[in-house]
């Protein structure tokens, strides 16, 4: 497997949405809905720099046509992706809310 559908198919795990890029060294992910709904990819990028310590670029620093994406760079071994994909998931984990 290679470390874009490394990245690409963990993080569709995690509920993102994520066209596998045939080439390249960046995957670009669409923010799953319920982060989307919650915040912009600037604010997002910044809670995964905070809380998975995990650095990505917002979309929207591409221009507005990137809103609603996060960039990721595919430039570290197969081991750090798989940690990256873990904290990533962990971060953004939505627990239910318990009926009352």
């Amino acid at each position: 497997m290679c470390s874009s559908d490394l990245l690409v198919e963990g993080l569709r795990r995690g509920g993102w949405e994520i066209v596998a890029p045939k080439a390249g060294m960046f995957v670009w992910a669409g923010i799953p809905r319920y982060w989307r709904e919650k915040m912009g990819s600037i604010d997002l990028a910044m809670k995964l720099l905070e809380e998975a310590e995990v650095a990505v670029s917002p979309g929207r620093g591409f221009g507005p046509s990137g809103e609603g994406f996060l960039r990721l760079a595919v430039v570290e071994n197969e081991q750090r992706l798989r940690q990256a994909v873990r904290q990533i998931n962990r971060a953004l984990r939505v627990e239910p809310v318990a009926a009352g």
